[in-house]
């Protein structure tokens, strides 16, 4: 569940970066119907990337990470 976690989080980033990137260029070149598709895309890799910060924070791994004392 913690891979797939960090899996779903790097796939949601790289769809929010191709979504803006792409996305914003086709706006700029005048192609409406290619930037609409990619904008789109923007809202599921936020839901890709919140679900895998979910994921990750509810598997219980990394809980046992010793932590040092800062007295």
């Amino acid at each position: 569940m913690y891979q797939l976690g960090r899996i779903s989080v790097y796939i949601g980033i790289l769809l929010v970066i191709a979504g803006m990137l792409i996305g914003f260029g086709s706006m700029m070149l005048d192609t409406d119907g290619k930037a609409i598709t990619w904008l789109g895309i923007i809202p599921v890799g936020f839901v890709a990337l919140l679900l895998g910060t979910v994921m990750t924070q509810l598997s219980g791994q990394g809980k046992d990470i010793v932590r040092p004392d800062l007295d």
